[in-house]
């Protein structure tokens, strides 16, 4: 998503990355990657559960999960991934986005 941020945002969108780890953890990696969205740290796991975020124990953890949602504070959108080949592709949010018209 770094990549095409500016299509992002371009598109009116925010982008809101949230990972099971602690607030250090996550600045040390938006530091070291020069990151340009907002990364939100939840190491207990409540906000991904708020969403059925899908926890695997062979595939190590969280599986990921992209989500839409509407200014009304609606998920538009949802993407439960199978594993982390199974991301969507940043032009197949792009679209979606597109089609939603916001």
């Amino acid at each position: 998503m770094r990549d095409d941020f500016s299509l992002f945002q371009a598109a009116g969108t925010h982008i809101v990355v949230i990972a099971r780890h602690s607030p250090d953890q996550m600045r040390e990696y938006w530091e070291k990657h020069h990151l340009p969205y907002i990364g939100v740290p939840d190491l207990n796991g409540s906000l991904g559960n708020l969403y059925g975020q899908k926890w695997h124990l062979l595939k190590l953890g969280l599986m990921p999960a992209q989500f839409i949602i509407s200014t009304s504070m609606q998920i538009v959108y949802a993407h439960y991934s199978s594993s982390m080949a199974d991301i969507p592709k940043n032009k197949t949010i792009l679209d979606e986005l597109q089609s939603l018209n916001l």
